[in-house]
């Protein structure tokens, strides 16, 4: 069968759909995928028939609604925020407000009519079987719906949207303003095609996170183990050789920098956090993030990148910012964690859990400083519990199907079996 794939120009959101897109191309099938110029060259290097569709996206250097919001300021930090949980903050207008700013603001960015309109007349001219959709890129329920397509989402971290979709209606939405329906409706009429709620969670939803992050809002879910894709990569000889002493990894993750060119906590403290530590730390950092540090301590091995799959199996803790790709390479090697979460999507709620599983610890943004970064690296170093938890949590992930034993089920959804 052809299968498209649909993500925008964010390197974290196509590495996440890598691994389902070759178990297709394994089992036999036909895939490209589609996004905007700037991730071309990412889809290629990852062995993937790229299509380019729309203008360069450059989320980070201002286009499109990037000129909309005030300087430094992203779709995170608006009024609406999308990963609130306070019920008494959770009103039908609040919920609404969420997706009239969502709407307005970060889907119609990535999904650009110009990006619309080359997607679907590629649809229509390849005549796709099924389509596979980075969750907030609905170039690809458009695409399918004009083209006559099966289609899933594929979650990149905790399913908000399809929270709040539910205590949108919970809260008798549908009565009223749909911002949602509305914005997508637009977007269809220009195909001959209506609107309806299918296109908003899919048929299916690929969910590639841990079993105890999923929320409990009906959508139908495909569970999916997390396979590591960290992009194209040499394994250094050096992580061949057992460490001399424990190996600890700080990474702050790719999308920030890579769209925002911001880090999230000061690299200074984490250094002063470590320098008088029996350990060999890794840090995953850029030359301009290393040159925020007044200085890099003798036990601190600096690297603009080391794939984490390759790295996290020979380290006994990693310190990370609390993205789901990062989350998911150290559930998959049982390596306990400390996170300090952004506010960008899901960290924060994403950290809790990997606490509430005692695989980890959380530090917030205003409890940072080097002695409290020490103190907690200490503990996650030193008490049994984190890494048995770790190990448990890998033991949990290992049952759900891996991308391979899924291809079957998108196959009947597809109506298709080769």
């Amino acid at each position: 069968m052809k299968v498209l794939f649909t993500t925008f120009a964010a390197n974290a959101h196509l590495y996440n759909l890598v691994p389902m897109a070759w178990a297709l191309r394994a089992a036999g099938h036909d895939v490209r995928v589609a996004a905007q110029p700037d991730l071309a060259d990412a889809i290629v290097r990852a062995g993937l028939p790229a299509v380019s569709v729309g203008p360069v996206l450059n989320l980070g250097g201002g286009g499109g609604k990037e000129q909309e919001r005030p300087a430094g300021k992203t779709v995170f930090d608006w009024e609406f925020d999308i990963t609130e949980t306070r019920e008494d903050r959770l009103t039908l207008d609040y919920v609404r407000g969420v997706f009239t700013t969502w709407c307005s603001i970060a889907l119609d960015e990535l999904a650009h009519d110009a990006a619309v309109d080359d997607v679907v007349g590629f649809a229509r001219s390849w005549r796709p079987d099924l389509v596979v959709w980075d969750a907030l890129t609905y170039l690809g329920p458009i695409a399918a719906r004009a083209s006559g397509a099966a289609h899933v989402r594929m979650l990149f971290g905790l399913d908000h949207w399809a929270r709040m979709r539910h205590l949108f209606t919970a809260l008798g939405g549908a009565g009223g303003a749909d911002p949602m329906a509305e914005w997508l409706s637009g977007k269809l009429e220009r195909y001959g095609c209506a609107f309806d709620e299918e296109l908003v969670l899919g048929q299916r939803t690929l969910d590639p996170l841990p079993p105890w992050t999923r929320f409990p809002v009906g959508a139908d879910y495909l569970p999916m183990r997390h396979v590591p894709y960290n992009g194209p990569s040499t394994v250094p000889s050096w992580l061949s050789e057992p460490p001399a002493r424990r190996r600890v990894c700080v990474t702050l993750g790719m999308s920030r920098r890579d769209l925002w060119g911001t880090d999230q906590f000061s690299v200074t403290d984490l250094f002063d956090a470590v320098a008088d530590l029996d350990v060999e730390v890794i840090a995953t950092l850029t030359a301009r993030q290393a040159e925020s540090a007044s200085a890099v301590p003798d036990n601190v091995r600096l690297l603009d990148f080391v794939p984490l799959d390759a790295l996290l199996p020979t380290c006994a803790a990693v310190l990370h910012h609390g993205g789901a790709g990062t989350i998911g390479n150290a559930v998959v090697h049982g390596v306990p964690q400390l996170v300090i979460p952004g506010n960008m999507w899901d960290k924060a709620g994403l950290a809790d859990r990997l606490a509430g599983q005692g695989a980890g610890l959380v530090l917030e943004h205003e409890q940072v400083s080097a002695a409290h970064l020490r103190e907690q690296l200490l503990r996650l170093l030193e008490e049994p519990s984190f890494a048995t938890a770790a190990e448990k949590v890998r033991a949990q992930v290992r049952e759900v199907p891996a991308p391979a034993q899924v291809v079957p089920e998108l196959e009947r959804l597809a109506g298709i079996r080769e």
